[in-house]
């Protein structure tokens, strides 16, 4: 035994050390993974260190009561398909959100529909919100009121939903949603903005669901909130009368990426706008019918005179020489319009037959044309030059045609508003008589649009078939309208037509608009008075009158300014006409103007002088406006029963 214990002393020595090494392998090993724990912690305790300044700024800005953008601002301008047009407001009423007022105006209805109350949605984009104005002179307010004064059974209520710059995409769902709102009737006025949004807002309308909810998420922070209204990303806000003016230079969004320059002229593109313009008439037209509520379509129609193209391309297929020998053409004929427009026409034909797409060539054609007396031509050019348009701002005559056919096809009531218009503009061609810009209606043209649509709507029998409002019932209501409005309303229109004059970069192409006949004259002038631009309307009638001294196209005018309501925009025109004849025998038509202003406003001292007119020989001065010829008595409405 004494000679194997070096052995089992050697063997307990080697198991010593494999024991101490293994402690010190474990040691080692759980203070590694000890490490590697609390690894993930200092990250973790880093990353909230880093935004602690955050929170902090959060926590601050919500103890300052500063609100969410969320309640503020539509994120996703109307593309986020969950975000309601309307919420409740109490009880009792549902209220346009406040984070959608940058594109739609305000309006308030009951969440219950009262007994005997006829409920109308009107959708649609800036046309149907009446701009440059707001919804009291849109069509809309101008059914409401003619249903109300032509059936007094029942209560109508219109509800405006007019989105600017909404184009039919962004229309769908405000269908689905004013579908749970007991509606009786749905119109949809579409059909402008469908090039624009599909531009401004293509990776918008790209976004994911997942996207859309993270963002969301994102907006119900104050810091964010405060972060887009420190980039210029606060919402719009209606100016009033102690708006600061609009800096000099205004930044344009057709300057920006998604403006002039992403305008190209591409034939595929404009097919897939049109198709997705048909998918969501469809789409709107199956929601009605699932719901069991009458669809109305309106077509919209545009300016054609008074606004030349946006953006004008040659045809792709056009050589160097083809082009330098077309644009010495266009340059020659350029200085021919302007004093022998029968030379012009000449000369921009010739340059037609080297390249017909570039829009302004057929705008210049149909001026010229215009000049002539040719109005069939003037209107093809003027047709051809918005449909040739690279930044199309105005509807096309594709998606016009579409929206006939999907019509017919469906067997949708169309009211043809862009007929109605044209009907009464001088020779049948909308200028600024008829629109305001260059697709705004002017508040008589809406007017116009709502007649018809009230005519129709009965026809259709979806309201009882009574008698429309008589002439001179429905003027003595916009009479009184237009004067509690007031002067502020239409210091806020030319407010707002500078933000879309602005907008769509329209200096560009002034010279364009530079009036070189009196019916040019004329329609500035009507322009001028809508925006209640007077000294400006009285230039551009001096230079009328100096071309032709009769007064006729100035009357029409005068008169379509009082069927409208607007009397002391049309005594102005009327005095300014009287102030030519001083001390001169004014002309009876004038003259019955100004009876007939006087007569509705019981202006006596007027009335006194008018009954010692000679030419009336004395004779009652109801009587004078029954006999009237000139058309005063038509539009005060003497066939309904004078004063």
């Amino acid at each position: 035994m004494g000679s194997n214990s070096p052995e089992v002393d050697d063997t307990q020595s080697e198991s010593s050390d494999v024991r101490r090494k293994s402690a010190e392998t474990l040691v080692t090993e759980s203070q590694s993974l000890a490490k590697r724990g609390r690894r993930p912690l200092f990250y973790v305790l880093a990353v909230l260190l880093g935004l602690s300044p955050f929170v902090v700024l959060e926590l601050s800005l919500r103890l300052l009561g500063v609100e969410a953008d969320a309640a503020t601002t539509d994120l996703h301008d109307g593309f986020d398909e969950d975000m309601r047009l309307f919420q409740p407001d109490g009880d009792d009423l549902l209220t346009t959100d406040i984070g959608r007022e940058r594109f739609f105006v305000k309006q308030t209805f009951p969440t219950v529909k009262p007994p005997g109350e006829f409920r109308i949605f009107v959708l649609g984009g800036s046309t149907v919100q009446g701009r440059p104005y707001l919804p009291d002179t849109s069509f809309g307010s101008w059914l409401q009121h003619e249903l109300n004064l032509a059936d007094t059974e029942r209560t109508y209520r219109v509800i405006n939903c007019g989105g600017i710059s909404y184009a039919s995409f962004r229309l769908r769902p405000i269908v689905s949603e004013v579908l749970t709102y007991d509606p009786d009737l749905i119109v949809v006025a579409t059909g402008h903005n469908e090039f624009l949004e599909d531009r401004t807002y293509a990776e918008l309308k790209s976004r994911s669901a997942v996207r859309l909810w993270v963002e969301n998420q994102a907006r119900s922070l104050r810091t964010v909130m405060l972060l887009r209204r420190l980039t210029g990303g606060a919402a719009r806000v209606e100016p009033t009368t102690q708006t600061a003016a609009a800096p000099k230079e205004i930044q344009t969004r057709l300057d920006d990426p998604a403006g002039y320059v992403s305008y190209q002229r591409d034939d595929a593109w404009e097919a897939g706008v049109v198709a997705q313009f048909a998918d969501s008439l469809e789409m709107m037209d199956d929601a009605c019918q699932a719901a069991s509520v009458p669809l109305v379509l309106v077509k919209l129609g545009g300016n054609l005179r008074d606004c030349p193209p946006f953006k004008s391309e040659h045809g792709a297929a056009l050589s160097v020489e083809d082009q330098r020998q077309w644009q010495d053409l266009f340059d020659r004929a350029t200085l021919e319009d302007d004093t022998d427009p029968h030379a012009a026409i000449a000369t921009y034909q010739q340059a037609l037959q080297l390249d017909d797409q570039f829009a302004l060539l057929h705008f210049r054609l149909g001026r010229c044309f215009d000049q002539t007396g040719d109005f069939a031509a003037a209107r093809t050019h003027y047709q051809k030059a918005c449909d040739l348009d690279v930044c199309p701002l105005r509807m096309k005559s594709s998606l016009a045609q579409q929206q006939t056919a999907i019509a017919a096809e469906r067997k949708i009531p169309l009211v043809d508003a862009a007929a109605v218009v044209t009907a009464s503009a001088a020779e049948g061609i909308c200028g600024f008589e008829s629109y305001i810009d260059h697709v705004h209606p002017t508040i008589f043209a809406h007017q116009l649009i709502a007649v018809e649509l009230a005519e129709r709507l009965m026809q259709l029998q979806l309201v009882p078939a009574r008698q429309v409002a008589l002439v001179r019932q429905r003027r003595v209501f916009c009479r009184d309208l237009m004067t509690e409005l007031g002067d502020i309303y239409f210091a806020n229109g030319r407010r707002r037509i500078g933000w879309l004059e602005g907008w769509a970069q329209r200096k560009r192409l002034q010279q364009e608009l530079d009036p070189v006949d009196l019916r040019g004259f004329v329609a500035a002038a009507s322009r001028n008075v809508d925006l209640h631009r007077f000294e400006d309307a009285e230039s551009d009638l001096t230079a009328a009158l100096d071309l032709n001294a009769a007064p006729a196209v100035v009357e029409d005018l005068a008169r379509r300014l009082f069927a409208s309501g607007r009397n002391l925009d049309a005594k102005w025109l009327l005095s300014m006409l009287a102030s030519r004849y001083e001390g001169q025998k004014l002309p009876d038509s004038i003259a019955t103007g100004i009876l007939a202003v006087a007569m509705d406003e019981n202006d006596e001292a007027t009335l006194a002088t008018a009954a010692e007119n000679p030419a009336w020989q004395g004779r009652p001065l109801t009587d004078v406006l029954k006999e009237d010829t000139t058309g005063w008595g038509a539009a005060f409405g003497v066939a309904d029963g004078g004063r």
